[in-house]
C-alpha cells in the first residue's frame, strides 16, 4: 500500500468522535477510514465533511444504507465498531476539484471497502436484492412524462437533437432524438403516399 501523510490522524475515531465533527465543521475534503485490525480502507470525499461524518455517527442510517446500499465500510463501522477504526483527513481541498483528488488517493491507496473504483460514478455499483425489488415495485406500471423523458436525453452524452423541414408546408418540427424524426418522417410519408 502507498503511503499518504494525512493532514490530521484520528487514531481512534470513538474516543475522538467529538474531535472530528468539531475539526471538521465547514470543510471540504478527502478522508479515509482504515481499520485497525485487517488494514483495510475507505476512501471518500465530501463538500461538508461535518454532515458526512454526523452520519457516519449515527448507527440507525449506517443500518438502512446497507440494507439500500450494502455498503462495505458501513458494514465494517457496525461490525468492529468506530473504536477499531482509525479517521485520516488526507486532503482538505475546494469542492472544484475535490472528485479528481478523490480518484488521485482511490488510484494510489486501492482502497478495500471501496466498491467502487471511480470517484463520483456509480460505475460497477450493484444496488442490493431489496433495493431492486423496491425500485422495481416503484417503476412497475409507470410512464414517464414527456418532461421527464426530455430531462433525461438532455442529460444524454449520446441525445442528438433534430430539426425537420417539410419541403412542401415549409413547416419546421423538432424532435428529442433521431429516431423520433424517423418515426415521424415515415408515417407522414405513409400517410401521403397511400
Amino acid at each position: 500500500m502507498t503511503s499518504v501523510v494525512p493532514i490530521i490522524s484520528y487514531e481512534n475515531a470513538n474516543s475522538q468522535k467529538l474531535d472530528i465533527l468539531k475539526d471538521n465543521e465547514g470543510k471540504t475534503g478527502i478522508y479515509r477510514w482504515t481499520n485497525i485490525l485487517s488494514k483495510k480502507s475507505y476512501v471518500d470525499s465530501a463538500i461538508n465533511l461535518f454532515l458526512r461524518f454526523k452520519n457516519y455517527y449515527n448507527i440507525s442510517y449506517l443500518e438502512k444504507e446497507v440494507c439500500k446500499n450494502n455498503s462495505l465500510i458501513y458494514k465494517a463501522l457496525l461490525k468492529y465498531r468506530y473504536s477499531k477504526f482509525k479517521l485520516d483527513i488526507i486532503e482538505y481541498c475546494p469542492s472544484s476539484i475535490l472528485i479528481k483528488r478523490e480518484q488521485y488517493y482511490i488510484d494510489i491507496l486501492k482502497p478495500e471497502y471501496n466498491i467502487l473504483n471511480i470517484a463520483g460514478s456509480l460505475l460497477g455499483f450493484k444496488h442490493s436484492k431489496v433495493s431492486t425489488k423496491f425500485m422495481s415495485a416503484i417503476k412497475l406500471g409507470h410512464k414517464r412524462t414527456e418532461e421527464t423523458k426530455l430531462k433525461i436525453l438532455i442529460g444524454s452524452k449520446q441525445a442528438q437533437y433534430v430539426s425537420v423541414i417539410n419541403n412542401y408546408t415549409l413547416e419546421k418540427k423538432e424532435f428529442l432524438s433521431i429516431r423520433k424524426a424517423a418515426i415521424y418522417i415515415y408515417r407522414y410519408a405513409s400517410f401521403l403516399f397511400s
